[in-house]
């Protein structure tokens, strides 16, 4: 829109929270949550008002810009107030870790294109890093000035988010003088915010935080800055901390389906949709013991549930420069884990299946909303789910629902759920053979025949907005 003459000035204000603009034509309102950048503009002896911001079409958000004018002292005015409803509120200095191996290798590209020029937009600083080798993130993350930023970004899989949370938790145990190879260590919430680019092969936790697997909707809800709560999951073996999860950890079909895909990873994407329905025809029994703690007598409160497309099975167990002090201050909160008042020796009970196909659970926890499954973050509980012996149709038949995202998708008589906030497996008499978990789509072996997962909730911050 291009700034006329003084006959098509418009009548402009900074009214409860939202920027309003009426002409002799139309009128325009826009909250300030919305807004990105402002800035003034002189011309021809007038001046204008040009405003940047957000707009949302279902799930995805695209950027606009608006040319409003005024006066010079009333644009000046107007610009002001909108500076300081922006002000410390969102990221200034951003750390972008980009996983050039992600996907169909192409996150350098999508981050160049598709997402600098919103970071640039709204002036925020970068440190980009592209990483080459395993672990380069996590030991990025135990050495560097994590003062020096307002957040995290990482572009990429699942993979890649589930590193950044890896390196940044065992940061934060180490800041705090716990030991990470601990079960009983208390966590409290993340230093810093992450944001998640999809540039990945399955973007999960991307699309169930905004809904979409756009990479500039993501970009955008970096930048205004808006966070959502979510939990993880320790995982550790003997004495040893294995891993952290923060979409799904499976033992059993699901470790094993991702062990299989490892194997054939010159087919690409393309994989998950052909390696998985091997590894259900040669699904194997476990013998195992389960005891966990339940969730009991806990009022569970979920955040309300969005609809967003129908989920692939075969893909899912691959599974915003000023007083930057003040906007990463507002993140740290130092709030335990609701995990660690639970913990007592008296709160252990014991699972009565000992014959099993797969024990998972997903930090994200999926929950029926009529006919679909939704996904909720950061609950008061997690959801263990095992599969005890059933029949392959049968077994497949779930699968199925599973994939089509029905919310009756685990109410099937061999599919037990318990609510839980911890749990141990102890797989029996099974020496000779190795087994898997599937840790956000990264194969673990099992190392030592008892593995212990714990909840920790709402210990890392998202930029998002789930609903």
């Amino acid at each position: 829109m291009k700034p006329n003459s003084d006959e098509t000035k418009t009548d402009m204000d900074f009214i409860n929270s939202h920027l309003i603009c009426k002409s002799s034509s139309c009128e325009f309102s826009v909250n300030k949550s919305q807004i990105l950048k402002s800035c003034v503009h002189e011309r021809n002896g007038g001046a204008f008002l040009e405003v940047h911001y957000v707009a949302e079409r279902n799930t995805k958000l695209t950027r606009r810009r608006h040319q409003y004018p005024e006066t010079l002292d009333k644009c000046l005015e107007i610009h002001k107030k909108i500076q300081n409803t922006l002000a410390d509120k969102r990221p200034k200095r951003l750390l972008v870790l980009i996983n050039p191996r992600s996907g169909s290798r192409k996150a350098e590209k999508i981050y160049a294109k598709r997402v600098l020029p919103v970071f640039e937009l709204c002036e925020i600083q970068t440190n980009v890093i592209v990483t080459h080798r395993a672990n380069e993130v996590k030991d990025l993350l135990m050495n560097i000035d994590l003062e020096e930023f307002d957040g995290v970004v990482a572009v990429g899989g699942d993979g890649i988010y589930n590193e950044v949370v890896s390196g940044l938790t065992v940061r934060e145990l180490r800041d705090h003088g716990q030991d990470p190879d601990n079960p009983e260590s208390k966590l409290s919430q993340l230093k810093l915010p992450i944001g998640i680019i999809p540039a990945g092969s399955g973007n999960y936790t991307a699309w169930y935080l905004n809904g979409t697997k756009c990479p500039v909707t993501a970009a955008l809800r970096i930048v205004m800055g808006h966070c959502v709560s979510t939990n993880i999951v320790s995982l550790h073996q003997g004495n040893k901390c294995s891993g952290y999860s923060g979409l799904i950890l499976g033992f059993g079909l699901f470790g094993d389906v991702m062990r299989d895909c490892e194997k054939y990873r010159w087919m690409g994407t393309s994989r998950f949709k052909v390696i998985p329905v091997g590894s259900v025809l040669n699904r194997r029994p476990v013998n195992v013991s389960i005891s966990y703690i339940p969730t009991e007598n806990k009022r569970l409160q979920y955040q309300e549930d969005f609809t967003i497309q129908k989920p692939d099975f075969l893909r899912l167990t691959s599974v915003p420069v000023t007083n930057r002090k003040s906007a990463r201050d507002g993140y740290k909160k130092r709030t335990f884990s609701f995990s660690d008042t639970l913990d007592t020796p008296s709160e252990w009970k014991t699972a009565e299946d000992r014959v099993v196909y797969a024990v998972d659970t997903y930090p994200i926890t999926m929950k029926p909303d009529g006919t679909r499954m939704t996904p909720n973050f950061g609950g008061n509980t997690l959801e263990l789910l095992i599969t005890t012996k059933c029949k392959l149709a049968d077994h497949f038949r779930q699968l199925k629902e599973v994939d089509d995202g029905k919310s009756s998708c685990y109410d099937f008589e061999f599919v037990k759920k318990i609510e839980v906030q911890r749990y141990r497996v102890r797989v029996l008499r099974n020496k000779t053979e190795d087994f898997y978990l599937n840790c956000d789509g990264e194969v673990i072996r099992l190392e030592h025949p008892e593995f212990d997962v714990r909840l920790h909730k709402q210990v890392v911050q998202l930029y998002g907005k789930a609903k």
